[in-house]
C-alpha cells in the first residue's frame, strides 16, 4: 500500500459512513468495487437490504450476514481489484434495477467520472444503466483529475459523498450542475 492510500484511509472510512448513513432498510443497492464502496458496505450493518455487486472484497464482507440478499455478478474476475467485469458481468446487469448504485472513480472533472481502469469502464455503464440514483463515493483527491477511461457526464450523477477536503469551487461546481452535495466529516 503506498503512502498516498494509507493517508486516505480515515477520509474513505468517513465518506463510507456517510453514504451507507443516505440507505434505509428494504432497498435494493449496487455496490462497485473499490476501496471506498468497501467501507460503504461495511457500514452497513442493521439494515434489511438487498445489495448486488461484482466486488469479490464486498462480497466475502458481506456473505455471512443474516439481513442482507446478496446478489453476485459474475464474470471475468480482474485479479488487481478482485472486481468481476466483461461481457458476462454486463449482460448480467441488463437484468438487474436498483434503487442506488454507489460507485467510486478514479477521477472527476467538468467533462465527468472517470475510471483508471479501461476493462472495468464497460462494466461500470452497464451499472450506471441499472440505477435510479447514482451516487458517487470519492475522496477528495480525485476531483480536478481524469484517468484512462471516461465513465459518463456529470448530469448522470446525483449526489456526491466527499471528505471535507473537497475546495470551495468544487462545492459550487457541483452543486450549480444539480448535484447534492453529502460532505463526510473525519
Amino acid at each position: 500500500m503506498d503512502e498516498r492510500s494509507v493517508q486516505a484511509l480515515p477520509q474513505k472510512q468517513a465518506v463510507g459512513r456517510a453514504a451507507a448513513a443516505l440507505v434505509h432498510s428494504g432497498e435494493a443497492i449496487l455496490l462497485d468495487g473499490g476501496t471506498t464502496t468497501l467501507e460503504v458496505a461495511r457500514n452497513l450493518s442493521g439494515k434489511s437490504l438487498q445489495v448486488v455487486t461484482n466486488s469479490v472484497p464486498v462480497v466475502n464482507l458481506l456473505a455471512n450476514r443474516p439481513d442482507i440478499e446478496l446478489v453476485v455478478v459474475g464474470g471475468y474476475v480482474y485479479p488487481k481489484t478482485g472486481v468481476a467485469l466483461g461481457p458476462l458481468a454486463t449482460a448480467a446487469l441488463a437484468h438487474i434495477h436498483v434503487r442506488r448504485l454507489f460507485m467510486s472513480v478514479g477521477g472527476i472533472t467538468d467533462k465527468g467520472l472517470y475510471n483508471s481502469n479501461s476493462l472495468l469502464a464497460e462494466t461500470e455503464r452497464a451499472m450506471l444503466s441499472a440505477a435510479e440514483e447514482v451516487i458517487v463515493v470519492t475522496d477528495s483527491s480525485k476531483f480536478g483529475h481524469s484517468a484512462l477511461a471516461h465513465l459518463a457526464p456529470l448530469d448522470r450523477v446525483h449526489r456526491v459523498v466527499a471528505d471535507s477536503g473537497i475546495s470551495d469551487e468544487w462545492k459550487q461546481s457541483l452543486t450549480s450542475a444539480g448535484i447534492a452535495l453529502t460532505i463526510a466529516e473525519v
